[in-house]
């Protein structure tokens, strides 16, 4: 009996492990999209979402408080690209361009630890709807 205990607390890790390895982050952008977008966002979002996204006027776009609000509204990527580009910035909705909307929302994944890939993220990309936001 001991060695069958022994032999389940060995395996329990590596479990763990593999249902951790099927719940990652997928990759929705790639590196130099979310460069691209920490400039536009240090121009015209930083002001009221902070440096670090910490939230100022704006709520803030990564960490816990982030993390709650994503999780109450079931917020996906493609969802957070709608607001992005609907409705900001706040000042002028709209004012930027579809590729520094998608490069804004490339950072900001950035930043909630998802991973860059080889394909840029646009509006109707594989994977935006079903990605839900996990900081």
């Amino acid at each position: 009996m001991k060695r069958l205990v022994a032999a389940a607390l060995v395996l329990l890790p590596p479990l763990a492990w593999a249902q951790t390895a099927t719940s990652a982050k997928p990759a929705l952008y790639t590196a130099d999209q979310a460069s691209a977008g920490a400039e536009v966002y240090s121009l015209s979002c930083a002001s009221c979402h902070g440096q670090q996204l910490e939230g100022v006027s704006g709520p803030a776009l990564k960490g816990a408080t982030f993390g709650t609000l994503a999780a109450a509204q079931s917020l996906t990527a493609d969802a957070m690209l709608d607001v992005i580009s609907g409705s900001m910035p706040q000042s002028d909705p709209g004012s930027l361009k579809p590729e520094e909307y998608n490069a804004v929302t490339a950072y900001i994944l950035q930043q909630n630890g998802y991973p860059a890939g080889s394909a840029a993220l646009a509006r109707g990309a594989a994977g935006l709807k079903d990605a839900k936001i996990t900081p």
